[in-house]
């Protein structure tokens, strides 16, 4: 029972150990470079709101663009679904849908610190006419979870500005 439980802790310190060595650590809670941002967009951007959110958490969002020390731009923001595959009767079989938005990062002064960008998400899923309630509940999922990941991508830009 003993030599279990030490090969067992063997394995676990060794596994821990391989991890630290590739470089490998948790998504922890990252350090903006800047007092204060303001998030310029349109005013039913789920991504816009989720970032004033996540920026608001960190006591990092100004009320006004006069305030901030940034101003993060996110416009165009598109959501778009384009049949991927039909089946051979006619019939869809699978979807893609794609987020895009444009994001882009400027000093109190104007001064670009992040150049305009195009951000995309894509996700495909397959559909089946006889499960149709189930299949918009997932295309909502798949779309909060586009955002979501959108939103990492600008917080990880946002965290590498220069002060």
């Amino acid at each position: 029972m003993v030599k279990r439980w030490t090969w067992t802790l063997l394995a676990g310190v060794l596994l821990l150990v391989g991890l630290a060595g590739c470089g490998f650590q948790l998504r922890g809670h990252s350090q903006l470079p800047f007092d204060s941002a303001f998030v310029e967009a349109n005013a039913n951007s789920g991504l816009a709101k989720a970032l004033r959110e996540s920026l608001a958490l960190e006591n990092k969002l100004a009320d006004k663009a006069e305030n901030a020390t940034i101003r993060v731009l996110l416009a165009e923001e598109s959501r778009a679904k384009s049949i991927l595959a039909l089946s051979g009767g006619g019939k869809v079989r699978e979807y893609r849908l794609t987020l895009r938005f444009l994001f882009a990062v400027y000093d109190a002064k104007g001064r670009e610190l992040v150049a305009p960008s195009e951000m995309v998400q894509v996700r495909d899923y397959s559909y089946n006419d006889s499960e149709l309630l189930a299949k918009t509940v997932e295309e909502t999922t798949l779309y909060r979870s586009m955002e979501q990941n959108a939103l990492q991508q600008v917080l990880r830009r946002l965290s590498f500005i220069p002060r």
